[in-house]
């Protein structure tokens, strides 16, 4: 009997063990992996001079867009219904097990390898991170850090509602306007508003101690990075690299363009982070969870 309460004694400790080192792997902020990491210094750093808003924020570094392109060419996915979208969020720091699988894995690599620096925000409260962006843009915090401003700024001012509400205004100011007018409209909104996140971006890094011009710095080497400019589709939803750079500069030697210190920040920050589910998430001070 007692051999049988020796082994299950055993057994049990082993179970904890394994239990405890599991759940700490997967929720351990000091296990995350490096692109998680530097995210989680870049915002901190935001947070100590900077109100970033009363809600949590979560970032999601993904596979990234040319995982939809890359699907297409194997045949795995056909585009109809946006479907493919689906393989641009997976989480590429783990290995896919679904269908074709193999493939999908090569694609992961290949997105990494060859992938742009490129980020987004949800109006939810959540970031997008290509895991390309942190090889594009390696050793240099600066620019991923202008990146993650950009984005916080479309989050702290939901700026995809306030696009909209613009073009339901006009809508409901000119009923007679077609579906294509108002669309226009909300595209030049959509301008309007890119070009504000731009400049809050700017000030953003500025409170932050980072150096004057990094925001204009990073702009112009996203811009280079991607190649062709050019195009007209380029210009749809954001200003043309001229205006948008030109802008920056008028604001970066506008008098206004100085650090303030602010009686109230969002620092300390709250950090939750789920390696299975793929999200690091943060709570400015002002909000509980």
């Amino acid at each position: 009997m007692k051999k049988y309460i020796k082994l299950a004694s055993i057994l049990f400790f082993i179970f904890i063990v394994f239990y405890s080192g599991n759940r700490y792997r997967n929720y351990s902020l000091s296990l995350m992996p490096k692109e998680y990491k530097l995210v989680k210094k870049i915002f901190d750093k935001f947070s100590l001079n900077n109100d970033l808003g009363n809600r949590p924020v979560s970032i999601i570094i993904r596979a990234g867009e040319d995982m939809h392109y890359l699907m297409v060419d194997t045949g795995i996915c056909k585009d109809k219904k946006n479907i493919c979208f689906y393989f641009e969020n997976l989480d590429p720091f783990k290995k896919y097990r679904g269908y074709r699988s193999r493939d999908v894995n090569y694609a992961i690599k290949q997105s990494y390898l060859h992938g742009h620096a490129n980020a987004s925000a949800s109006p939810t409260g959540t970031i997008l991170i290509n895991r390309s962006t942190f090889k594009v843009l390696e050793d240099k915090e600066n620019f991923i850090a202008a990146a993650l401003a950009h984005e916080m700024f479309h989050i702290i001012q939901f700026t995809p509602f306030k696009a909209s509400l613009k073009a339901l205004k006009e809508w409901q100011d000119n009923p007679n306007k077609t579906d294509e007018d108002i669309n226009e409209v909300f595209l030049n909104e959509k301008q309007i508003i890119e070009a504000q996140a731009d400049l809050g971006a700017a000030f953003m890094l500025l409170q932050a101690e980072y150096p004057k011009d990094t925001f204009v710095k990073a702009m112009e080497y996203f811009y280079k990075q991607s190649g062709i400019i050019h195009t007209k589709g380029q210009s749809k939803r954001h200003p043309n690299y001229i205006t948008r750079i030109n802008l920056i500069r008028d604001f970066m030697n506008d008098k206004s363009f100085k650090k303030n210190k602010l009686k109230e920040s969002s620092s300390p920050l709250t950090w939750r982070y789920n390696r299975r589910e793929n999200w690091l998430k943060f709570y400015p001070n002002q909000t509980t969870n």
